[in-house]
């Protein structure tokens, strides 16, 4: 392909990313305006940022559509294919949600500022190029791109020292985990060099093709193992979980939502095309996988049964769905289950940005009164005086615990058929003991939002209603239950995940 070519086939990372620097550009510009820029922020940069993305999820979907094999562009260092672009898609669902989102939470806490936005953008197009690397250095470019963005919404809230707490772990421990990876790539470039006896390469494709003609190295397979660990540093999974309880408490709630979603759907994206293409060596890492997923599944729904605060109980949560979704990359090793892997993966992680959205957007909704509604103590009662909030905090909790008729339920059974299919039945029972433990964490915020007594009346509140948290809320509810109760995605889902094939 011609690089305009190349440039044509990535127009929707494109529209986001110069959606990110003209909102960049129109924060300075208001000021020469407007006295108070904050008054004009409140509506542009916001509106900027969902026409930007919604242009680019019309592009992607128009791709699906037009695409009946994969393009390889930039001499085959990104590959534009279903899976890439059904990412792609989670992906600007999880921005437009994070944008409506941050529209009150930034009002409440005076902090109505571009750039917050635009990190949302600069972020989703690293997420979006983890989604289509096919080359370990441009998935390391992409990851830092989505990382350094995240670092600094992570502190965003800067007159909080948690807030400020929590970038700097963030930010140490993933300038760590990037150690890792690009050491993990090194190895796998020299390791590269003696499967094939010829160069190194880095190229995702050239790498599958000489595991299927030669015999792993050790090399080979050390880095592969520095480069699991970079990922699985960024998705959450133990022993690389350490960082989570803190970050998504001390970050401002609508950038813990954001952090929870995109994170892990970009990680989980490379995962997948990284052990694909490793699928041939499987006998030396799918039992570390294994362990990782159990460990993770057990590891974080234990620790989440221990919580008062919501916000780490749900960072602890992510540790357990991200065990869930590992089921997939053990699943992908086998031949006969590789599509359903791959597109149970694909349906669990929209399932899992909904019902994550949803459920750090009612925090949202409930701290519009010059507090954070944080703990289970601040959610007693809530029933009485927010009816409508409580019961959609049920539907996300019943979503995530993996209960029906929720989306969260289609997840867990598709991944649990995958698991099956691929003749890893432990795994399977594993995953099901595993969402039994999550559901008793779960019910407990619903006993307590909706059948405790407050321990105190709360007073009346004049306050408006937060419109726009409250519409990606119920957004997030909406396709939660319909797509539990006709997961209709599911078949699109299979092709895209066939696509990895093509």
């Amino acid at each position: 392909m011609t690089n305009s070519q190349s440039l044509h086939a990535l127009l929707p990372v494109l529209i986001v990313g110069i959606t990110g620097i003209l909102v960049m550009i129109a924060e300075p510009c208001m000021s020469w305006w407007w006295q108070d820029r904050r008054a004009p922020s409140r509506w542009l940069s916001s509106s900027l940022s969902l026409i930007g993305i919604g242009l680019a999820a019309c592009y992607a979907v128009a791709q699906i559509n037009a695409y009946a094999r994969n393009i390889y562009a930039f001499n085959g260092a990104l590959v534009i294919d279903h899976f890439s672009l059904s990412v792609s898609l989670v992906l600007l669902t999880s921005a437009a949600l994070a944008v409506l989102l941050a529209m009150n939470y930034l009002e409440e806490h005076k902090l109505n500022l571009g750039e917050y936005y635009a990190l949302i953008l600069f972020s989703t197009v690293g997420g979006m190029l983890m989604a289509m690397a096919n080359d370990l250095i441009v998935l390391f470019v992409a990851l830092e791109t989505l990382s350094l963005a995240l670092y600094v919404m992570a502190g965003f809230l800067r007159t909080s020292a948690r807030s400020e707490e929590a970038a700097l772990k963030y930010f140490l421990l993933g300038a760590f985990a990037a150690g890792f990876f690009l050491y993990g790539t090194a190895l796998i470039y020299g390791g590269s060099a003696q499967a094939a006896g010829m160069g190194g390469t880095t190229s995702l494709s050239e790498i599958a093709f000489r595991l299927q003609h030669g015999e792993p190295t050790f090399l080979l397979m050390a880095g592969m193992a520095l480069v699991l660990i970079g990922l699985g540093f960024k998705a959450a999974l133990v022993p690389f979980h350490m960082w989570t309880p803190d970050v998504y408490e001390g970050a401002p709630t609508s950038a813990s939502a954001y952090m929870a979603c995109t994170a892990k759907v970009a990680a989980f994206a490379a995962l997948l095309r990284f052990l694909w293409v490793m699928a041939p060596a499987h006998a030396f890492w799918i039992g570390a996988v294994e362990i990782i997923a159990v460990l993770s599944m057990f590891v974080g729904n234990l620790l989440a049964i221990t919580q008062e605060n919501v916000k780490r109980m749900l960072a602890y949560s992510s540790i357990a769905h991200a065990g869930y979704l590992t089921t997939a990359l053990a699943a992908i090793t086998s031949t006969s289950a590789q599509g359903a892997a791959f597109s149970a993966a694909l349906f669990y992680l929209l399932a899992y940005t909904l019902m994550t959205m949803g459920a750090f957007g009612v925090l949202v909704y409930l701290s519009r009164r010059g507090h954070d509604c944080q703990t289970l103590t601040d959610l007693r009662g809530i029933v009485q005086r927010e009816p409508i909030a409580a019961y959609l905090l049920a539907i996300f909790m019943l979503s995530l615990g993996g209960i029906p008729p929720t989306m969260g339920f289609v997840g867990k059974w598709l991944l649990f058929v995958a698991t099956l299919q691929a003749g890893l039945p432990g795994l399977a029972i594993a995953l099901a003991l595993a969402s039994l433990i999550a559901a008793y964490y779960y019910l407990r915020v619903i006993w307590a939002a909706c059948f405790q007594e407050p321990l105190e009346a709360a007073p009346a509140s004049s306050e408006p209603l937060p419109t726009w948290a409250t519409a990606s809320i119920c957004i997030s509810a909406v396709f939660t239950l319909l797509l539990g109760i006709v997961p209709v995605f599911v078949n699109t889902l299979m092709t895209a995940g066939r696509s990895m094939f093509r």
